[in-house]
């Protein structure tokens, strides 16, 4: 039986054109940070340690770490002076990303599903971002307020999407079996490998994800307003 509902956040409780959604954010930040870096390599190395970060598997390091071990030597601006430079950033201009975004009552709908159904919810969201802005997505989507036993981020978290340890990592620090859980949506590659560690998998096909062409084999498929209405029967193993 079902314990534990994963939720993805972008493309899935916060419906968006990646592409899109990834071009905004960058070009606000490109443009915050010119006082520090040149804005085109700052970007162009964010990408690149980005990369690095979500190649990770090193249990030990959060993937923070990971990321500012390799970005900061490479652009060349000291972490106390980046650092409240980026905090300044989400806390004051991420905001502006979200006119990108489609929020749909949906989202809201089906976590409370889940916790009406009893389980554990967490936000799987892949965690390289900091949790500031993952919190702001969270509200953009109306699921902010809401009773989260887990939310990822880049400060919390040692693993990226696609790596299974991700959400080993998850069951682990909810003390699930991964049996227990169910992981919703919408990127075929990064959510559905969920499914190779033993947990459930729900793709939600609003904004469907498949940058690779794999097939996709979820136990459950979906648009996202219709999640609510079948999350309660899967929880029960009907």
């Amino acid at each position: 039986m079902i314990q534990s509902v994963l939720f993805d956040l972008d493309g899935t409780l916060l419906p968006l054109d990646q592409q899109e959604f990834v071009k905004v954010y960058l070009n606000l930040l490109g443009r915050h940070v010119a006082p520090y870096a040149d804005p085109k390599k700052f970007v162009g190395q964010l990408l690149s340690s980005t990369g690095v970060m979500i190649a990770n598997r090193d249990k030990v390091k959060t993937n923070k770490a990971v990321f500012y071990e390799d970005f900061l030597p490479k652009i060349g601006v000291a972490e106390e002076v980046l650092a409240p430079a980026l905090d300044l950033f989400y806390e004051q201009h991420f905001g502006q990303v979200r006119s990108v975004t489609q929020p749909s009552p949906a989202a809201r709908q089906a976590v409370l599903a889940a916790i009406h159904a009893g389980c554990d919810v967490v936000v799987a969201t892949n965690p390289i971002f900091p949790g500031n802005a993952v919190e702001q997505r969270l509200e953009w989507a109306g699921v902010a307020d809401l009773d989260f036993k887990l939310i990822t981020s880049y400060e919390n978290s040692c693993f990226c999407k696609p790596h299974p340890e991700y959400y080993l990592e998850i069951a682990d620090r909810i003390g699930r079996h991964p049996s227990e859980c169910l992981m919703i949506g919408n990127d075929v590659e990064e959510d559905l490998i969920a499914g190779i560690v033993g947990m459930k998998t729900y793709l939600v096909t609003d904004c469907l994800l498949n940058a690779k062409g794999l097939e996709a084999r979820p136990d459950y498929s979906s648009a996202l307003s219709e999640v609510a209405e079948s999350l309660p029967g899967i929880i029960r193993g009907k």
